[in-house]
């Protein structure tokens, strides 16, 4: 019996990409660091399940999340994702048909 779910776009994902034109200063002598650029999206975030966490992680992996964009959209290039405050990195990615799924693991600072 096939079961069609209807995605919820309500969580708001920044794709960030590090400044190219962040360079040292030697006047002063500070490193000056360039406003990164930021796409915004609303995106459809859920939990990895625990199946899917084994298969890839060979366990259950806290603060691993799937996000998926909407239909057409295009993910720009990028350093690193935030959602609700955390820092998130690439795990894997798949397009299947006009949208993409990324999973992500939560970057944990200071650990």
């Amino acid at each position: 019996r096939e079961v069609s779910a209807i995605l919820r776009y309500d969580t708001k994902v920044l794709f960030i990409k590090n400044s190219e034109g962040s360079h040292y200063d030697p006047d002063p002598g500070v490193w000056i660091e360039d406003e990164p650029t930021v796409t915004a999206t609303d995106a459809n975030v859920t939990d990895l399940g625990t199946n899917r966490s084994v298969a890839l992680f060979g366990s259950i992996k806290q603060g691993a999340v799937v996000i998926r964009t909407q239909p057409l959209f295009i993910i720009p290039k990028w350093d690193n994702i935030e959602i609700g405050g955390k820092s998130y990195q690439l795990t894997t990615t798949r397009q299947p048909l006009d949208r993409n799924s990324l999973i992500v693991e939560e970057v944990v600072k200071g650990g």
